[in-house]
């Protein structure tokens, strides 16, 4: 909730290794004070990138359409 990005949306870094959802972060040596990398999915950054164009030129469409 404090990011804003679903789950699926979600990438995380840690010493350079992007890590799956399945991993525990104390298992793969995260401890205090480490430094984490909590990215957006490029590719969904670009589907909602593109899905918002979509949605901003449709209006357009149907009015040039009648």
């Amino acid at each position: 909730m404090v990011t804003g990005l679903e789950p699926r949306e979600q990438r995380l870094l840690f010493r350079g290794k992007e890590r799956e959802d399945s991993d525990h972060l104390h298992m793969v040596g995260v401890r205090d004070m480490d430094k984490v990398l909590l990215l957006e999915d490029p590719a969904l950054k670009d589907m909602k990138l593109r899905a918002a164009a979509l949605a901003v030129q449709s209006p357009y469409r149907t009015f040039i359409q009648v």
